[in-house]
């Protein structure tokens, strides 16, 4: 970005897991500047490209984290992954060694973001019989972080879809006094049918046979 752009945004952030930059839009929309974006599929970092203008990093566990600008929030829809049990006098960097979230947890670490937003599949909550979200909030915290989950439906908040995720938010305790208050959307019962996005007179796009 440019320097008008740092000038005018209220905070950085940077985006992992991207796909093709949905969390990036509703950061984008309170203020927010991207400053690294990382995604690994070719398909959603050309969709990204044409969405944002730039095109993400590619494999995050090939990524320096001393090479990522400094950042205020970090974003992150990483993939459900089982955690090994071994290790425990080595402590939970040891058992996430070997998955994606160890990325995120290297990265937040190392660069100490004031706050961050995980997203999962609600599946999260009792993957592993409950022992992956375990370690993931153990973690979290042993490196210094007030941690907080919930599992919302995007169609309690104006979407057209069932859509139930884990959401993982925390705050660096170092950079807050005492508890950080966070406060969890409101759900509506009013909800959105897909009628009104669904466009007609579509040109047809198919190739015959």
């Amino acid at each position: 970005p440019s320097n008008w752009e740092y000038s005018k945004s209220k905070f950085k952030f940077i985006d992992l897991f991207a796909g093709i930059g949905g969390m990036r839009i509703a950061f984008e929309s309170v203020g927010g500047t991207c400053v690294f974006t990382s995604e690994w599929d070719a398909n959603a970092q050309k969709t990204y490209e044409a969405n944002f203008g730039d095109t993400p990093d590619g494999d995050i566990t090939k990524v320096n984290e001393k090479n990522i600008p400094d950042f205020d929030v970090l974003l992150a829809g990483f993939p459900c992954q089982p955690f090994s049990s071994i290790g425990q006098r080595e402590g939970f960097k040891h058992k996430t060694q070997g998955t994606l979230f160890y990325d995120v947890l290297r990265i937040i670490e190392h660069k100490r973001p004031s706050s961050f937003l995980l997203e999962n599949v609600k599946g999260l909550v009792s993957h592993d019989s409950g022992n992956t979200l375990k370690i993931i909030i153990e973690s979290l915290v042993s490196i210094g972080y007030q941690v907080q989950y919930k599992v919302l439906d995007a169609a309690d908040f104006g979407v057209p879809q069932f859509r139930k995720r884990i959401y993982i938010v925390g705050f660096d305790s170092n950079k807050f006094q005492g508890p950080a208050r966070f406060f969890w959307p409101k759900p509506s019962s009013k909800k959105v049918g897909i009628g009104k996005f669904v466009e007609s007179n579509v040109q047809d796009h198919s190739i015959s046979k």
